[in-house]
């Protein structure tokens, strides 16, 4: 009896274990699904922390500009043909080993980084004009071409950079027209990138206000607060002067300029009338400073309007300007203020300019030529009242030729060149001479502006008269009148199919053989060891 009362709560002790146990894995297989285990975390952690690289902070937490973020950057993996590092090595003895216990590998050290470029912000309305170079002593060789879209699409103007730094060593890049309002302007020497809510202004625009636009002759506009523009290059670039144009207005935003990502400086563009202002940056060390970006972001509310960004290395080597208008004639420059043209050319401060115009001019057949000339002498003696001492370069138009606006683009396709009918003074001497001017403007077919020639003449007289310097751009192509065409279908093609515009290889040309030109007039300028290879 007393063994049946021990075997019967035995049984029940034994029941009532085995029901706890069930209901102890009953209600963890619950909270498993409910609340997945940190186990498993830790020891995805613990992997994480042997096998990869600390992600290092580019720039101690203290020096991040405010409301920034700190720019963090991740190790690269090693080649795939580099050798493992000696913990990852498998054993060279092909006996297994015993699996080693998990370690922690000691955070590294992050590389100390590099310094933030040192500026400072010297007198950011510069006024009056014509302000002295902040360059002392040797010098290098500046010069400012300005023109049309042969000009602002920077390929002619990039390939004599190119050449001309590489014998002459490497200046600054010089001036860049502030962000995108046009197809046709673009930089070779920076790339430019902006974001999307910029809007523009140009000088061409029959309504423009001169006293809003510098030399660039188009403002890039925004509104709201972070909008970027930034300008970057490949290769890090030496510099000793940054120079921001600006416009100040009533209501005006404010920008937040960074270089490589470090803030330089924070200027408000607020003012109590229209005030074109620049902000110059001067590196505390001097030209020894070297960068890759340069970044605009808008930092408040109200308008933010900017012309252009330089960055110049005046010590030595070659700077070479390019300032160009598409569709412009050389007449722009007349409507620009005075006062800030002069500003423009007194800080570039070239030894040469080279000024290129005549094509859209010669489009219009109803110019009056000697109107027109006496329009470009103004231009003249406007640059030689701020830089008399500098060399100045007429280049004449290229050949170009144009289809009537009849021609549909079908018949474009096919089209041939003609000889260019009579100029308008000469066709009205004669009823049949007219007659035949008329069918030759209905047929489609490339033909030379009457125009082009007449303009060509009255620049090289111009250039003569003042002592100048004359290049003709024609004299390379093919001497009839129809030599754009002929270009065009050169192989490989050296004219695009507008037969007005060169391609890249046609402006390659070109290049080379003005710099027959230029080059003697650099030679002539050049003093002592002023301008130096420094690349």
């Amino acid at each position: 009896m007393r063994f049946a009362r021990a075997g019967a709560l035995a049984i029940f002790v034994a029941v009532g274990v085995v029901g706890a146990m069930g209901l102890y894995l009953t209600w963890g297989l619950v909270a498993a699904a409910l609340h997945p285990v940190s186990v498993r975390e830790g020891a995805v952690e613990q992997r994480r922390t042997v096998l990869t690289q600390p992600v290092a902070a580019t720039e101690p937490v203290g020096t991040q500009p405010a409301g920034t973020e700190p720019m963090r950057t991740v190790a690269q993996a090693p080649p795939a043909d580099a050798n493992p590092p000696a913990a990852e090595r498998p054993p060279t003895d092909s006996a297994p080993q015993p699996a080693a216990a998990p370690s922690e590998v000691a955070a590294q050290q992050p590389a100390a980084p590099p310094a933030p470029i040192e500026v400072e912000v010297a007198d950011p309305k510069v006024y009056p004009a014509g302000s002295a170079s902040t360059a002392q002593g040797r010098r290098g060789l500046v010069i400012l071409h300005i023109g049309d879209s042969h000009t602002s699409a920077d390929f002619f103007t990039g390939d004599l950079r190119r050449r001309l730094q590489a014998r002459y060593g490497r200046g600054g890049t010089g001036y860049m027209t502030a962000g995108h309002p046009h197809i046709g302007v673009r930089s070779s020497t920076m790339k430019i990138t902006t974001s999307p809510g910029w809007t523009y202004k140009s000088l061409q625009r029959p309504d423009a206000r001169p006293g809003e636009f510098w030399l660039s002759g188009y403002d890039a506009v925004a509104t709201v607060p972070g909008e970027t523009m930034s300008f970057a290059s490949e290769q890090p670039l030496a510099f000793d002067m940054i120079e921001i144009e600006a416009i100040s207005q009533p209501g005006g935003g404010s920008i937040d300029i960074r270089l490589d990502g470090n803030m330089a400086t924070h200027y408000d563009l607020a003012a109590s009338r229209i005030e074109p202002v620049v902000i110059r940056l001067l590196p505390v060390h001097g030209a020894s400073e070297k960068l890759h970006e340069i970044s605009i972001t808008t930092a408040g509310p109200g308008p933010v309007s900017l012309a252009s960004v330089s960055v110049y290395n005046n010590a030595s080597g070659l700077t070479y300007n390019s300032v160009g208008y598409v569709g412009a004639q050389a007449s722009l420059l007349n409507k620009m203020s005075d006062k800030l043209l002069a500003d423009d050319l007194g800080r570039i401060n070239p030894q040469i300019v080279v000024l290129s115009f005549g094509t859209n001019e010669a489009s219009n057949e109803h110019l009056d030529v000697a109107q027109y000339i006496k329009g470009y002498e103004r231009v003249v003696n406007k640059i030689k009242a701020v830089l008399p001492a500098a060399a100045i370069v007429l280049i004449g138009p290229p050949d170009f030729n144009e289809l009537p606006t009849s021609c549909s683009k079908e018949q474009a396709a096919e089209a041939v060149c003609r000889r260019a009918p009579p100029d308008a003074t000469v066709a009205a001497n004669s009823a049949a001479t007219a007659a035949t001017a008329l069918a030759s403007a209905v047929e489609c077919a490339w033909h030379t502006p009457a125009k082009l020639a007449q303009i060509r003449d009255a620049q090289r007289d111009l250039a003569k008269r003042r002592g100048l310097v004359y290049w003709n751009w024609a004299s390379i192509m093919p001497a009839d009148e129809c030599g754009a065409h002929q270009w065009f279908t050169a192989s490989p093609p050296l004219m695009s199919r507008d037969h007005v515009h060169f391609t890249a290889e046609g402006y390659k040309k070109s290049a080379g053989e003005f710099l027959n030109t230029l080059i003697p007039v650099i030679e002539k300028l050049r003093v002592g060891a002023n301008v130096i290879p420094n690349n």
